[in-house]
């Protein structure tokens, strides 16, 4: 007899890792000269994708926080900025910081929920899909004054929303409009991004784009995923889609050791930890990163 599965309200509905992410004690920082390490705030702007497109730059500010994981060892070192799901910052984003710490890899976990008072889930009008984007770009420009960090070799990640918050900081478009002076993330690595909800905004950057998906995925739909993929390669974009045979939505998330079913709105889709998609999706980011950081 099947076993029913719990339901839940969305993929990374998951314990929050208490003091992972919050906000820390003084004023926003402007910069990361003095090389600070732990719980930072900084000020970003909450835009709506009108705004976000017309490069507007002034708007509602927000002081947001975020996670600053730096690597051991001497001297400049490459590093991820790390953008959460629907669900905020989690475990699962809790444990590739530690992964990619133990590479050599400084993380900076950055959290756009807290500081706008948000829990989980926001509607457009909380906080735009695009106009998020604008948080990973101030990220961006802290992150390349911190005398630790090689500025030429910072990489965006993102998991689910985050991973499509990825694929739109990827587009030439969104670099125009509101990109960090002569800066720009060195890759882009987004793990099972709903494609479908991106519209065509234009044509993605020259920089090594890499989508992690599960071909049994029913949020993101692999059939989309490799679409988009050769879309973009036949466009003249460095995409490259790695795919793991019979892993679901979250498959890297070892909270969903047991099936469940994740519903945003009117869909529904399961969710499930795969270990063995896990284990291999880490080796190919590790794999991934030393060759994007490796280039000059």
């Amino acid at each position: 007899m099947a076993v029913r599965r719990p339901v839940v309200i969305l993929v990374l509905m998951l314990l929050v890792l208490p003091g992972l992410v919050l906000h820390a004690s003084g004023k926003p920082i402007t910069t990361m000269a003095h090389g600070p390490k732990g719980n930072v705030e900084f000020e970003t702007l909450t835009l709506s994708g009108s705004d976000f497109w017309d490069g507007v730059k002034t708007g509602r500010p927000v002081t947001i926080s975020g996670e600053l994981l730096p690597a051991e060892g001497e001297g400049r070192v490459p590093a991820v900025v790390l953008s959460h799901g629907s669900g905020g910052v989690d475990r699962a984003g809790d444990l590739w910081a530690r992964e990619l710490r133990s590479q050599g890899v400084a993380v900076f976990v950055v959290d756009s929920f807290t500081g706008r008072g948000i829990t989980r889930f926001p509607s457009e009008t909380e906080l735009s899909r695009i106009g998020q984007v604008y948080d990973v770009y101030r990220a961006l420009a802290l992150l390349a004054t911190h005398p630790r960090v090689d500025p030429g070799r910072i990489a965006l990640m993102g998991r689910s929303r985050g991973g499509g918050l990825t694929l739109l900081a990827a587009r030439t478009r969104s670099l125009k409009a509101q990109a960090p002076e002569n800066l720009q993330f060195c890759a882009y690595l987004a793990f099972y991004p709903t494609v479908s909800t991106l519209v065509d905004y234009g044509p993605l950057v020259s920089r090594p784009i890499r989508l992690f998906s599960g071909t049994v995925d029913e949020a993101a739909p692999i059939a989309a995923v490799r679409d988009f993929a050769e879309k973009q390669r036949a466009a003249g974009a460095d995409v490259k889609l790695f795919e793991y045979e019979g892993a679901h939505h979250a498959f890297d998330s070892p909270d969903f050791r047991t099936p469940a079913v994740a519903r945003i709105g009117t869909v529904s889709f399961t969710v499930h930890y795969h270990p063995q998609a896990h284990a291999r999706v880490k080796k190919d980011v590790k794999a991934t990163l030393a060759e994007v950081f490796a280039k000059p």
